[in-house]
């Protein structure tokens, strides 16, 4: 995970390793984490600091907090390092942090979310002086499981799945929906986390028209506890954020599309289904515009023809 940019003329360039970090842990329990910052930027000064963070949104958006909270302990094991302590470090170096987190006996089972955060403290921060220039930071989630028997909550459910037709009409009970099949089509996926604990799920989103299909497996992603999320499958050229999948160059039919989710075994599965027909909306809609055409003269020479007898 690397985070550059430009301050007071000052180059800011880290890299945190890893860059996310998931544990499970029991109460009463201890783990260390070993962290990894490199500066390939210009010399500086850095803090390192732990806070919590919460999601936002659907789209895997983070809040991270201005102060640590939360029943979790931390410290560094580097005799050479504090939390919130900061120090020099030269250009091409590397320094490791080695975190220890410590579970206090009796913390209710459920997840916590923190984020550690590598930042850069000007030096006039240093000596106790307000200044206007901002300090950059480079941080790695650090998502912690508490479980006292090892057991894991899976409490989900299919928020959405749509995507917006170009024609929308209904034949007696039955709504149809229309694409122009030259059009790409995005399909929104979104899952809801209503457990105590992250999700990772995995499965297909299928596109079947007539006897063919087309599969797209979906990429595995943290939706964390009590969050929602939209999920996304590998595909190449989806650069919009907010969809699953786009389908592109569809064949002319009637299309159905399902998700089928899972979240690792002895886990519910979750199904869902749409479906549409694709046209050639545009080619029919200029043909429709031709024979308008051609009948609107018809009538005009049918009308020209009637005055002309009648004078």
């Amino acid at each position: 995970m690397l985070y550059v940019t430009s301050v007071a003329a000052q180059e800011v360039n880290l890299s945190l390793d890893p860059p996310i970090v998931q544990v499970k842990i029991k109460p009463g329990k201890a783990i260390p984490i070993a962290y990894t910052v490199e500066n390939k930027g210009d010399p500086t000064n850095l803090q390192f600091l732990i806070r919590p963070f919460t999601p936002v949104g659907q789209l895997g958006s983070l809040t991270v907090s201005s102060q640590l909270e939360g029943p979790v302990q931390f410290n560094l094991e580097n005799t050479d390092s504090e939390l919130e302590k900061p120090f020099f470090f030269p250009s091409r170096e590397k320094r490791q942090a080695v975190l220890r987190i410590s579970i206090p006996p009796g913390i209710p089972d459920g997840d916590y979310y923190y984020m550690i955060l590598g930042e850069t403290v000007p030096a006039f921060a240093l000596a106790g002086q307000s200044t206007g220039v901002a300090s950059a930071a480079i941080g790695s989630p650090l998502l912690i499981t508490i479980t006292e028997s090892g057991i894991t909550e899976v409490k989900a459910s299919i928020a959405e799945f749509s995507f917006k037709p170009d024609l929308t009409f209904t034949i007696g009970n039955k709504t149809v929906r229309i694409v122009d099949n030259i059009k790409d089509v995005p399909i929104v996926c979104s899952l809801r986390n209503m457990g105590n604990n992250l999700i990772q799920p995995m499965g297909t989103i299928v596109d079947r028209v007539g006897t063919s299909k087309k599969e797209y497996p979906i990429i595995p992603q943290n939706i964390l506890s009590n969050s929602q999320r939209v999920i996304k499958v590998a595909q190449e050229n989806n650069a919009q954020a907010n969809s699953t999948v786009v389908l592109a160059h569809l064949p002319i039919g009637y299309h159905t599309v399902s998700a089928k989710i899972s979240f690792g075994e002895n886990t519910p599965i979750l199904f869902k289904e749409l479906s549409f027909v694709a046209l050639p909306i545009r080619l029919m809609s200029t043909t429709g515009m031709v024979l308008c055409v051609v009948l609107l003269f018809f009538i005009l020479r049918f009308f020209q023809k009637g005055r002309k007898k009648g004078n």
